[in-house]
């Protein structure tokens, strides 16, 4: 039965779940409004297309990528160092079906398989900008490239992603931040300083994501 009234939040649930399973593409506003037990017409009276829900949804969910990153970030008394923000983000990233299904192309803010979200993607955590901050705060090796080496947890990051569903992805998330703790990490006993990059990154781009 249709609800003539429902959260926002109801509706995107709906929205990525649906995106996820079958794809921007192949999805109707109809499938979305049936699964969140809404009229269509309903949707239409928030999101003006499905163009527009499917960008709503794009930043809901890397927003709630972010927000389960920062926290366990904050918990970890290791979570400062680069090898850990690169477990706490991947490990977030793999929570939420519709991301990996934009990380594979199948879903995208265009409404169309080729859009990969490009946009989107870049304004993950592991840049060669927050790299350099990370190892200007001691964070990082100095002996270290930022630019390749952000380079190479984005190939990890996008190559983990494309070949999902893994039968234990916690397992080699963890094995890519072994490797990314004994190549890169610094020797450091405090590593406050790498929360306190992490969360000014956290903070602009929550303020990007929350911008018309």
């Amino acid at each position: 039965m249709a609800r003539p009234s429902v959260s926002t939040e109801v509706i995107l649930d709906a929205a990525a779940e649906a995106f996820a399973a079958h794809g921007t593409r192949r999805t109707t506003m109809a499938e979305v409004a049936l699964r969140a037990g809404v009229a269509k017409g309903v949707l239409y009276l928030r999101f003006d297309s499905k163009e527009s829900l499917a960008r709503a949804v794009v930043d809901r969910e890397m927003a709630l990528a972010l927000a389960t990153t920062r926290a366990e970030v904050t918990a970890d008394p290791r979570g400062g160092l680069l090898s850990r923000l690169f477990v706490h983000s991947l490990t977030a990233l793999h929570t939420r079906p519709f991301l990996i299904a934009l990380y594979k192309g199948e879903v995208g803010p265009g409404g169309h398989p080729s859009d990969r979200g490009t946009q989107y993607r870049e304004r993950l955590p592991i840049s060669t900008d927050f790299v350099r901050r990370m190892r200007d705060a001691g964070m990082v090796r100095a002996d270290l490239e930022p630019g390749p080496l952000a380079a190479n947890l984005a190939v990890w990051n996008v190559g983990l992603a494309l070949t999902a569903p893994h039968e234990d992805p916690g397992a080699l998330i963890l094995g890519m931040g072994e490797l990314v703790a004994r190549a890169a990490d610094a020797d450091v006993t405090d590593t406050t300083p790498g929360k306190e990059c992490f969360a000014r990154l956290a903070d602009d781009l929550e303020a990007l994501w929350s911008s018309p």
